[in-house]
């Protein structure tokens, strides 16, 4: 088989990053030479592709950044480029470098599509997300849809490294237990206080014998003042270390202090069940095949409120037999509607 040069350019959040793993697995076969584009955002989860060439940039791409991947494609002669974020200037690439088949996802608006039909003609191949209807197929199964026909579909994610869990980190864990996101932004947008989280975690305990949670896992020093009470609130685990600091006030609610995306990873496949704001959660969950809960905070004012979440939620998360709540900040109401679910 002919080898190929490819180029993927996956410089999103987390989350997305998942969506696309099928796609690059099928694409990373032996005889293929892949460089992979990641995010500050995402490349904290590089360590799940093996013989794939690993470059750093900006979420937000710099005139750096932009200059850097012009000279790389005239530099290096791709045969294929995988457009798998949405931005902008990667939709001037092909009209630039015509002799390079580009495959990429795009997106039909309510009031623009990105691109525009003209940058389409360029596209070797592309799929379209419609931001203004419900999905046939979300987000991960378009990607996939854009390989040839002679690739076999890597279903079992064989060309990924996918680690296991180390019996140090599994010897923390309890033998049961509910892993629970926090994310400041989230719950500041409920105007939810520290009180409300614990009514939360008090109701959660009443169907689930232990409690795990972390915060985000994008470093925010904004988020200090609830990792600061979540350390003097409740039980510790130090899953770096390998250490457990048990409070006396709180056995059954443990605080993952600076969980790495590797061990969120490896401890999402653990828990009986995930329970987090849509994203990162979701889609590692559903990577493991594991239960999950999302949870959404939305403002529904209106119909056509009503019917863009629903078509945003079709496009990530249709297929994925996933329930989820719409929360706010009537945390009593909130409690009723996860325990319903979960």
């Amino acid at each position: 088989m002919t080898t190929k040069k490819i180029l993927i350019l996956k410089n999103a959040r987390g989350g997305d990053l998942f969506t696309s793993l099928r796609l690059i697995s099928s694409l990373n076969i032996k005889n293929n030479k892949i460089r992979l584009y990641l995010s500050e955002l995402n490349i904290c989860f590089a360590f799940l592709f093996k013989n794939i060439e690993i470059i750093k940039i900006k979420y937000d791409l710099k005139i750096s950044n932009r200059i850097n991947i012009f000279l790389d494609i005239i530099k290096n002669k791709y045969d294929e480029i995988y457009i798998l974020s949405p931005k902008t200037f990667y939709f001037f690439l092909p009209f630039i470098f015509r002799k390079i088949k580009f495959f990429a996802i795009v997106y039909n608006g309510k009031k623009r599509n990105r691109p525009n039909n003209f940058l389409r003609k360029f596209l070797f191949s592309y799929k379209v997300i419609s931001r203004i209807e419900k999905k046939k197929n979300n987000y991960e199964e378009l990607q996939t849809k854009l390989l040839d026909d002679n690739i076999e579909l890597d279903n079992n994610f064989a060309n990924l490294s996918i680690p296991l869990i180390s019996s140090e980190l599994k010897s923390l864990l309890p033998k049961s237990f509910l892993f629970f996101q926090f994310r400041y932004l989230f719950f500041e947008d409920l105007k939810w206080n520290f009180d409300d989280l614990d009514k939360l975690f008090s109701a959660l305990l009443a169907k689930y014998e232990n409690i795990l949670f972390s915060s985000d896992i994008e470093n925010n020093s904004k988020s200090i003042k609830y990792i600061n009470y979540f350390k003097k609130k409740y039980s510790l685990i130090d899953t770096n270390n390998y250490k457990i600091n048990l409070n006396n006030n709180s056995k059954k609610i443990f605080f993952l202090e600076n969980l790495s995306a590797k061990n969120l990873f490896l401890i999402l496949k653990e828990s009986q069940i995930n329970l987090g704001k849509h994203g990162i959660i979701s889609h590692i969950s559903h990577f493991h095949s594991a239960k999950c809960h999302n949870l959404f905070n939305f403002e529904i004012n209106n119909i056509d409120d009503f019917y863009h979440q629903k078509f945003s939620y079709s496009e990530w998360y249709s297929h994925m037999s996933y329930k989820f709540s719409f929360l706010n900040n009537d945390i009593n109401k909130t409690i009723r509607k996860i325990l319903k679910f979960i």
